[in-house]
C-alpha cells in the first residue's frame, strides 16, 4: 500500500494512482495495482511514482518452497442464499505463513450446492454439501461446506429507535433469524431504505446519516421479511470535540488509534471518529488516516486534530526513536483440540518502555506444519496431535510459545447460566463449555451453533455475531436455548417476562461489567481503602500509574483489592494472567476501552429505547425518584439532604442520570438510599465533567464520568467508578461492586 501525504495534512491511500516499476524484472515484476511477483532468487527495488514524487522498497525473493495450504474456517455450515468467506494460508519451508486467498485457484465440487469465486467467497445455492478446494502451486487444501435449507423468519434491527444530532451517522445492524433457529448478521444482504430522505438517508451498508431535524423510519428488507427502527435527528449543535487518548507517545513506525468524541448543546456526546476530518500538523513526524489511526514517521511531536464543521479538538502525539527491545508471545504454552483454532498475539516492548500490540507486524511461523499451521494474523489451527513451537519474529527479535494439539473428542457441552429470566427487550449472554475425552474443559461459546427453539420468544446473537451466545427477549414466554457442536448439544430454558412499564434499557457493559474501577490515566488511593468484588484497570498508561496500593503475593493482586485483580496495558505475561478469551493483555485492555466508550455513549441516547427522558433537577437532596431516564445540561448536586431511589417493588428497575456538567455530593446531606428493591447495579450516573463523592457519604450506582472521579475521605460506594479520559482517586474508601 502507498500512502500519500498532502499539504493540507491528509494522508489518503494512493496505491491505485501511482505508477509501479521493478528495477530488476528478472527477479520480480509488479503489476499496475502494486501486486509483486517473484521470478527468481535475488533482490529488486520496487518503485511507486506519482508526478514528481516517488518512494521505493527492496523486495527479496528467497528459495523457500511451499510446504502446505490450510483453509479456514474448517467445514463451515451456512444457510441457503447466504455467503461464507474462506481464507487460504500457505506455509513455506522457512516457516513463514502467507495469506494466498486472492492468489489461489478456487473450486467447488458441487456447483449446484455452492459456488466459490476467485476471492474464496462461497455462495450457498441449495441444501447439501460441497468440498471447496483451494490450489496454489502444487499444493491444495479442502473444506467441506454444508448448506442448510433454513428460511428467513424474521429480521431484528439494532440499535432500536436511536437518536443522533443533525449531520452525524448511525450504524444499523440487521440480524436474520432462520427457521432452524440460527441467527446471522445480514446487514450487507438486506435492502435498506429511509421513509423520509429529507430527514435521514441510509446506504447499503446500513449507515444512516441525519440530514435535517425530525424522524424517519429506517427499514431493512429481505424478500417478504422486513424490520424497522425509528431514527430521530435532533437539532443539537456540536459544542466541542475531545480527542483521546490525551497526548500519547509511540515509537517511530508504530501506530496509535485516536478517538474523537463530540459534545453537543443538549449535553449528549457521541463518537464521531469515523465522520470527523483528521489532520496532522507535522506530517514529517506523524500522519493520520481518515479513521483516526496515527502513524509515527520520525521522532518529534505533532498536533493531531479532528474537525467537524467549524469545531475541532486535538491531542499532541509524541513520536520517539525507540527501538524494539523484546517480544512476548501469548498465550504461553496453550493447548488446542485438533481441528480447532487458537489465537496468538505478539506484544512488543520498546526502548522507551512503551508497549504495543505488534501481532499484525511480526512474521508468524510453526515448527511442525503437520501438527499446527498459523496464518499471518497469528491464528493457529490444530492439524494433528503433537506439539509445535509457534514463533513471532520482528526485525531480529523473536519469542515463541509451545502449542500442544490434543486429539480429544467432545464428550459433552454445558450451557450457563441455567434457566435464567430476563425482561422483554433485554439480553442474556450464554456461555458454552465443552468437556473433552481428556477431561479438559474449554470455552467453546464462539465455536458452537446457537439456536432458539421459539424465535417468537427469543432470538440468538442479536449483536450481529453468528456465534456469540447472546440471546434477546422478543416476547413473553419460554424458549429452549440450544448449543450444538460435532453432534453434541446442550440446552437451557430462557424465560422472558413482561417488561416493567417505563423501565429504561440498561447499557450492555461487555468487559466493563467485571470492573470495580476503570480509568484512562491513573488510579490512586490513600491508606485505608478497601475494594471488593471487581477488577481494576488503567487503560492508557503503564502499571506505574497505580499509586498508593500495596502489591499482593501474585502479579495483579493488591492488598486493598478482594476478589479481583488489577490490570494495565504494559503487564507482561507471565507473570500476569491474561483474561479468557484474549490472546494478549493489550487486546483485553483495548476491548475494555471500547466497551467503556460504548456504554458511556449509550447512556446519552435520547430517547432510551424503553423510556422517555425526564428533566433532572439540579439539586437532588430530599427527593424520592422512581425508575426512568433523567437528563440535564447543568451541574448537579446532592447536598441538601438524602436522595432516595424507589424501585416500587421491582428489583429490576433501572435509573439513568445523564448530567451535562459535574456531579457533586456532600454536606450537609449527600447520601443515596435504595428502597423497595432498588439495586445499585441498576443505577447509572453519566457526567460530561467530573464526579465528586463527598466526605463520609454513602453513594450507590455506576459512575461513568468523562474526566475524573474523586471519592473523598471515608465515603462508601456501592457500584462502579469509571473515568473515561482521566483518573479515579480514593481517600480511605470502601468500594463494593455488586454483580
Amino acid at each position: 500500500m502507498v500512502t500519500g501525504t498532502y499539504s493540507n495534512g491528509t494522508s489518503p491511500d494512493v496505491t491505485a494512482s501511482v505508477t509501479w516499476s521493478s528495477a530488476n524484472t528478472q527477479v520480480a515484476t509488479v503489476n499496475e495495482s502494486g501486486l509483486a511477483s517473484g521470478v527468481a532468487i535475488g533482490s529488486a527495488l520496487i518503485t511507486a511514482s506519482l508526478g514528481s514524487e516517488e518512494t521505493t522498497t527492496e523486495l527479496t525473493i528467497t528459495d523457500t518452497i511451499l510446504s502446505s495450504i490450510a483453509l479456514t474456517p474448517i467445514d463451515p455450515s451456512i444457510t441457503k442464499g447466504l455467503t461464507q468467506q474462506l481464507t487460504a494460508t500457505a506455509t513455506y519451508s522457512d516457516g513463514i505463513s502467507v495469506d494466498i486467498t486472492a492468489s489461489a485457484t478456487w473450486l467447488s465440487a458441487e456447483t449446484d450446492v455452492a459456488t466459490v469465486n476467485d476471492s474464496g467467497l462461497a455462495s450457498a445455492l441449495a441444501t447439501g454439501t460441497s468440498v471447496v478446494t483451494a490450489t496454489f502451486g502444487a499444493k491444495s487444501a479442502t473444506s467441506t461446506l454444508t448448506v442448510t435449507d433454513a428460511v428467513l423468519n424474521s429480521i431484528a434491527l439494532t440499535p432500536v429507535d436511536p437518536s443522533i444530532a443533525n449531520g452525524l451517522t448511525e450504524q444499523f445492524t440487521a440480524t436474520g433469524t432462520y427457521s432452524d433457529g440460527t441467527s446471522v448478521d445480514i446487514t450487507t444482504s438486506v435492502t435498506w431504505s429511509s421513509a423520509d430522505t429529507s430527514v435521514a438517508t441510509v446506504v447499503s451498508s446500513g449507515i444512516a446519516r441525519g440530514i435535517a431535524t425530525g424522524s424517519s423510519v429506517i427499514t431493512a428488507t429481505s424478500g417478504a421479511i422486513s424490520a424497522t427502527s425509528v431514527l430521530t435527528v435532533t437539532d443539537a449543535t456540536l459544542s466541542s470535540i475531545t480527542v483521546t487518548p490525551g497526548n500519547p507517545s509511540i515509537p517511530k513506525d508504530q501506530t496509535q488509534q485516536l478517538k474523537a468524541t463530540g459534545v453537543f448543546s443538549d449535553g449528549t456526546s457521541t463518537d464521531i471518529t469515523a465522520s470527523a476530518e483528521w489532520s496532522s500538523a507535522n506530517t514529517s513526524v506523524a500522519t493520520v488516516n481518515t479513521n483516526g489511526l496515527a502513524s509515527g514517521v520520525a521522532s518529534g511531536t505533532s498536533d493531531i486534530t479532528a474537525t467537524s464543521g467549524a469545531t475541532s479538538g486535538s491531542t499532541t502525539l509524541t513520536v520517539t526513536n525507540a527501538i524494539l527491545s523484546s517480544l512476548v508471545v501469548s498465550p504461553a504454552t496453550p493447548s488446542v483440540i485438533k481441528g480447532m483454532s487458537k489465537q496468538f498475539a505478539a506484544t512488543g516492548t520498546y526502548s522507551d518502555d512503551s508497549v504495543h500490540d505488534v501481532s499484525t507486524k511480526v512474521i508468524w511461523s510453526s515448527t511442525d506444519l503437520l501438527v499446527a499451521t498459523i496464518d499471518t494474523n497469528g491464528l493457529a489451527t490444530g492439524i494433528d496431535a503433537g506439539s509445535s513451537l509457534i514463533t513471532a519474529t520482528l526485525d531480529t527479535i523473536s519469542d515463541d510459545s509451545n502449542l500442544t494439539v490434543i486429539n480429544a473428542t467432545l464428550d459433552s457441552i454445558t450451557v450457563t447460566p441455567s434457566d435464567p429470566i430476563i425482561s422483554n427487550g433485554n439480553t442474556k449472554q450464554f456461555t458454552a463449555t465443552g468437556t473433552y475425552s481428556d477431561t479438559s474443559e474449554i470455552n467453546i461459546t464462539s465455536s458452537v451453533t446457537w439456536s432458539s427453539a421459539d424465535t417468537q420468544v427469543a432470538t440468538m446473537n442479536a449483536n450481529g455475531k453468528s456465534n456469540s451466545g447472546l440471546a434477546s427477549g422478543v416476547d413473553v414466554g419460554t424458549s429452549v436455548i440450544i448449543a450444538t457442536l460435532d453432534g453434541k448439544s446442550a440446552e437451557t430454558n430462557l424465560t422472558v417476562e413482561e417488561a416493567i412499564l417505563n423501565n429504561p434499557l440498561a447499557p450492555e457493559l461487555g468487559e466493563v461489567a467485571r470492573f470495580a474501577i476503570l480509568a484512562s490515566q491513573a488510579i490512586t488511593t490513600t491508606s485505608g481503602s478497601a475494594i471488593v468484588g471487581g477488577d481494576l484497570a488503567i487503560l492508557d498508561q503503564a502499571r506505574s500509574y497505580y499509586a498508593g496500593f500495596t502489591p499482593g503475593v501474585k502479579a495483579g493482586e493488591l492488598d486493598e483489592l478482594t476478589n479481583g485483580l488489577s490490570y494495565a496495558g504494559d503487564d507482561s505475561t507471565p507473570p500476569y494472567v491474561i483474561p479468557v478469551p484474549y490472546a494478549s493483555m493489550v487486546a483485553f485492555i483495548n476491548q475494555s476501552r471500547t466497551d467503556l466508550g460504548i456504554a458511556y455513549s449509550f447512556l446519552a441516547k435520547d430517547p432510551n429505547p424503553n423510556a422517555a427522558t425526564q428533566v433532572l433537577p439540579i439539586e437532588l437532596g430530599n427527593l424520592t425518584m422512581t425508575r426512568g431516564v433523567y437528563k440535564t445540561a447543568s451541574n448537579v448536586t446532592i447536598q441538601t439532604g438524602t436522595l432516595t431511589l424507589d424501585a416500587q417493588g421491582e428489583p429490576d428497575s433501572v435509573f439513568i442520570f445523564t448530567i451535562g456538567g459535574d456531579l457533586s455530593t456532600g454536606a450537609p446531606g449527600g447520601d443515596i438510599v435504595l428502597s423497595n428493591g432498588a439495586q445499585a447495579k441498576n443505577v447509572y450516573w453519566r457526567t460530561a465533567g467530573k464526579t465528586v463523592i463527598g466526605t463520609g457519604t454513602s453513594f450507590a450506582g455506576n459512575v461513568f464520568a468523562w474526566s475524573k472521579v474523586n471519592v473523598l475521605t471515608d465515603a462508601i460506594v456501592t457500584g462502579r467508578l469509571m473515568a473515561v479520559t482521566e483518573e479515579v482517586t480514593l481517600e480511605s474508601n470502601d468500594i463494593t461492586k455488586k454483580p
